[in-house]
């Protein structure tokens, strides 16, 4: 009894010690959550003079939308990036931790999409799901290039697009051309429903060469696509498992993501405590996910979008299995654009950005603001 008793007190010393180091982290987090963004700061600590670094929530289209500003020269030209998902907005901070903000060259905003995002963990309740469309997410998009022009004094944007994003930024280009002064779409959409169908191809064929049974069933138990009898959220469903299986058999080139990472995001001052651990509890793309995924299957810019008034960079993964290469391919070359510029990243997959900063930020410098 004694032994069960020394074994009892060393236990609850070490569940109070866990239970304060615990309490310790999240008040060192709480205290590196004002929802300020960091500045751009000189070597002597002073705040660069031009530079601008601020988030809200603006009122766009009637909805609470979070974009975020962020350069070093107000002067530069201004650079707008349209997230995939669909609703998959992630933090701002991600992209300088990965190395693909362009922050130095750019004045970026950051705009996350009506459905997802800060804005959604805030506001999300307010959204009515019937105005989370293409066409509305469209809109909503031109009226930040507006706001953006107005700010900075510009008369004209370049548009980032990454998966999804190439789809809104495609019909934002094609609604009204003149606001911007050239496109990059990185893992671009062209005919979705075809992609689909290669994607699942792929990885089936992959999980038979490699007798992986497990993937096989689950690749027969979602069938393949189209899926005209399942629902919004049973078409999420198919495409997440699939997508994890093509995560196997086409993974990114170098690891992306890193435990360290976590660290500097929950200790970014940028977010609030509230932004840091809500999508735990709230996904922030849920909603935007499930009710634009249909929309998001469909889409067929070769169709759709098959003349440009403006310069396209496309910036695509050898190995992208979401939105597969040889389509990608297929529509840059039929596409009709007063210039047009492809950059194939040999070895990287979907978010091939991610997996070569240097030679991103390279093909912007030394092709795209060349021009």
């Amino acid at each position: 009894m004694k032994i069960l008793r020394k074994i009892g007190k060393v236990l609850l010393i070490l569940l109070g010690s866990i239970l304060g180091l615990l309490l310790i982290l999240l008040l060192i987090i709480r205290i590196n959550s004002t929802g300020v963004e960091e500045p751009f700061k000189d070597e002597n600590g002073k705040v660069l003079e031009n530079s601008i670094a601020m988030h809200e929530d603006i009122m766009i289209n009637g909805v609470p939308q979070r974009i975020t500003i962020r350069g070093k020269d107000r002067n530069n030209p201004v650079l707008l990036k349209v997230h995939g998902g669909p609703g998959g907005a992630g933090p701002p901070i991600l992209y300088r931790l990965i190395g693909v903000d362009l922050e130095d060259i750019f004045t970026v905003c950051y705009w996350e999409q009506r459905g997802g995002g800060s804005a959604y963990i805030h506001y999300g309740d307010a959204i009515p799901d019937e105005t989370i469309t293409l066409e509305q997410i469209v809109d909503d998009g031109l009226e930040v290039v507006q706001y953006l022009r107005q700010q900075f004094k510009k008369d004209k944007i370049y548009i980032e697009g990454i998966s999804w994003g190439t789809t809104v930024s495609a019909f934002m280009v094609q609604k009204n051309p003149d606001l911007f002064e050239a496109y990059i779409g990185i893992g671009q959409m062209a005919n979705q429903p075809l992609s689909e169908q290669m994607s699942y191809d792929f990885v089936m064929e992959q999980a038979v060469q490699n007798s992986d049974s497990i993937s096989i069933n689950k690749l027969k138990e979602i069938g393949r696509p189209p899926y005209p009898d399942k629902s919004a959220e049973e078409m999420a469903a198919a495409c997440d498992v699939e997508r994890s299986i093509v995560n196997i058999y086409a993974p990114p080139k170098e690891v992306i993501f890193n435990p360290w990472m976590i660290k500097d995001i929950l200790l970014d001052k940028g977010m609030t405590f509230k932004e840091k651990f809500d999508p735990f509890i709230k996904p922030i793309n849920a909603n935007a996910y499930i009710i634009l995924w249909p929309t998001c299957f469909h889409v067929n810019l070769m169709r759709d979008v098959p003349e440009w008034k403006i310069p396209v960079y496309i910036i695509q993964g050898e190995n992208d299995h979401y939105t597969e290469t040889v389509l990608a391919r297929e529509y840059f070359d039929s596409i009709v654009a007063p210039e047009k510029k492809w950059f194939l990243m040999e070895g990287n997959a979907h978010a091939a950005n991610y997996e070569d900063p240097d030679r991103y930020r390279s093909i912007y410098i030394n092709e795209i603001l060349r021009n």
